[in-house]
């Protein structure tokens, strides 16, 4: 049980999944260097792991089936919300996806209007995924200090 519940964990810290995916490329590297034969591919799978790792350090996904629907890119994009721990969890949800995952607080007028959409999000997050406690979630990364007050600094 020891093993299994440490490899859950791992899987969830982005932490351990940057450390994973280096340590890929460092394999793959290494590969490339002393076997001539398959270097062309395995620079092939350098570059897509470099991908990987820019989307994990970036909090960056897509939704692969909505990609496949739709073709674009933008409308794919889903947000990544990160706790204090550093787990990300993915965030679909209608007034949580597409043109609001660039959401800064430069982006609203009052701390009432940054407050409304992150407490609106924040409640969608909660109905599709209970088991996420809110309290450690900074959705938009609007919460810096983790207070539930979003964008402080803004006129009331």
């Amino acid at each position: 049980m020891w093993f299994k519940d440490t490899l859950k964990n791992s899987r969830n810290s982005k932490k351990h999944r940057i450390i994973f995916i280096v340590i890929i490329i460092i394999i793959l590297a290494l590969i490339a260097y002393f076997v001539e034969k398959v270097r062309w591919l395995m620079i092939g799978f350098i570059v897509l792991m470099l991908g990987a790792l820019g989307m994990q350090v970036y909090d960056y996904d897509f939704d692969l089936g909505k990609l496949m629907e739709t073709k674009s890119f933008a409308e794919s994009r889903v947000d990544t919300a990160t706790d204090s721990d550093g787990n990300s969890y993915s965030v679909i949800t209608g007034t949580c996806n597409k043109s609001d995952f660039d959401l800064n607080c430069d982006d609203f007028a009052t701390q009432e209007e940054a407050q409304n959409q992150y407490n609106t999000c924040a409640d969608s997050v909660q109905a599709d995924n209970p088991a996420i406690d809110l309290s450690k979630i900074d959705i938009y990364w609007l919460d810096g200090n983790n207070n539930g007050i979003v964008c402080e600094n803004l006129p009331g």
